[in-house]
């Protein structure tokens, strides 16, 4: 381990690796507004593709993950992974964006699941290597979410960067054209640009990380190398923990929630609030700088309410945040003064994202100490296997959702290649009732997080136990450190 405090240097280093999820997770919305309203892909199959990806993620997080935690190389466990994904994921990213214009429907629906599988993997290949690293150069509790701390702040700069160049230099609005979401040309320059950005960030961030790699801990006392066979058992193996199994289960809960109501924001902005460019600009920094500023709170938060308790009550806010105008709007209660409206929706924006980065955070710091459980239960050090859940999890935000999100286009009757103010008023009313009805769905996860124990007590006699145990190991571990391995799995 490096210690129980690590250069700031470092950390910036490290969360700019976090550019990859970030910018590919902002893009979403228009990735689905794209194919959907401009190319003429129907809503369901739209959603298909995307969900097809996470058959594709179940396999190879897992995957990776196992095989990460197993790897051995004169470059560490991790760095091999991230150098060789950099390039595919920009490459694949504005491949995503440009299919061929011949295409039909079906064909199209095979261009953008087979491109978008291809991307998720390569991102996979650095991402989840990319967490497992930044879980196991501390084991200190509240180390470990000042790394994630950063590393989310630095993801929002990095989507900061993509919205304020794609709105201001890309989907430019003109009389003729106010709403250039809907049009077809600025998608290849915004592409170009975002996968610019996710490569530079995630390039630097494995690069300027490597000089950590001779004091990281290895797989564990076993030494155990990856092999097939391991994968689902792994995985299996760290759901047997509870801490693990409530926090996948309610963290998977979300991501839907959030994959879902991603992909449907930008049809939200542009049919049913009719918002023009400057308007849905203004949104999305508002969401960005709200989630800037909600991090820094994070270590805060943990020590004042625990780890735990951070995410319920961030999550509760952040969906109340982000339904609340719209259950508002269908009761008649918003303002119908665009000079009212645009205001108190920016407000809101910036209320749910400054709720929910805490949340993510929070969440990517208690894998870590899950990987410290399972190392006093198990044995082994396997912060590849619980980041590939994680990212798994993450992953479903993109994939599951739209499908979701695609089928609930189509039944509501928002047919491709709308027109802004020109959509019948039944179907706004039930888009947005379908909106506001998926808070009640995210709400579950608040019952599955509920029975987390891993708190900062529990954390510590853990690291202490684990302590004790590699101080001993030459001499084996003695029946008190085997009492205590058996006690947290039980």
């Amino acid at each position: 381990m490096i210690g129980d405090r690590l250069p700031t240097r470092w950390l910036l280093w490290h969360g700019a690796g976090q550019a990859g999820q970030s910018v590919q997770g902002f893009a979403l919305g228009f990735l689905f507004i794209y194919y959907n309203q401009v190319l003429g892909l129907p809503g369901t199959l739209a959603g298909l593709a995307l969900a097809i990806t996470s058959i594709v993620d179940a396999v190879t997080d897992p995957t990776v993950g196992s095989w990460s935690d197993g790897y051995r190389s004169r470059w560490g466990r991790r760095h091999p992974f991230l150098i060789i994904s950099v390039i595919p994921i920009g490459v694949l990213f504005v491949a995503l964006f440009a299919p061929p214009p011949w295409l039909t429907d079906f064909q199209l629906f095979l261009w953008f699941t087979v491109v978008y599988s291809l991307m998720r993997t390569a991102l996979t290949l650095y991402n989840v290597p990319y967490l497992a690293l930044g879980a196991e150069v501390t084991q200190n509790y509240h180390e470990r979410t000042r790394i994630a701390s950063y590393r989310a702040f630095i993801g929002k700069v990095a989507a900061l960067i993509v919205a304020a160049v794609g709105w201001n230099f890309v989907f430019n609005s003109t009389p003729d054209n106010p709403t250039p979401q809907l049009t077809v040309e600025p998608y290849l320059p915004f592409a170009i640009v975002s996968g610019a950005v996710m490569a530079a960030f995630m390039g630097v961030s494995a690069w300027k990380t490597m000089d950590v790699i001779p004091q990281l801990p290895t797989m564990g006392v076993d030494g155990r190398r990856f092999h097939v066979r391991h994968i689902y058992g792994d995985l299996i193996e760290a759901l047997r923990g509870l801490p693990f199994r409530s926090l996948f289960c309610g963290h998977l809960i979300c991501t839907i929630y959030w994959g879902t109501t991603g992909t449907l924001v930008l049809h939200l902005q542009t049919f049913f609030w009719q918002l023009d460019s400057l308007a849905i600009q203004w949104w999305q920094y508002a969401g960005i700088v709200g989630g800037m500023v909600g991090i820094p709170f994070t270590p805060f938060f943990n020590r004042v309410f625990d780890k735990k308790w951070s995410v319920i009550l961030g999550v509760v806010v952040c969906v109340l945040g982000a339904t609340g105008p719209v259950m508002l709007a269908l009761a008649g209660l918003m303002p119908t003064s665009y000079v009212l409206l645009v205001p108190l929706l920016v407000a809101f924006a910036f209320l749910s994202e400054f709720a929910i980065e805490p949340v993510g955070v929070s969440v990517a710091s208690m894998m870590g100490d899950m990987a410290d459980e399972h190392e006093l239960r198990v044995g082994s050090r396997q912060e590849g296997v619980y980041f590939a859940a994680f990212n798994f999890a993450g992953k479903c935000s993109g994939a599951i959702g739209p499908l979701i999100a695609g089928i609930a286009i189509d039944i509501v009757g928002l047919d491709p290649n709308s027109t802004p103010g020109e959509v019948p008023a039944q179907v706004l009313f039930d888009f947005g009732l379908v909106y506001a009805a998926l808070a009640v769905f995210v709400m579950l996860a608040i019952w599955v997080f509920w029975p987390y124990n891993l708190n900062r007590r529990r954390h510590a006699e853990i690291v202490e136990a684990l302590r004790r145990r590699r101080a001993a190991r030459d001499g084996g571990p003695s029946a008190e450190e085997t009492a205590a391995g058996q006690a947290v799995g039980a």
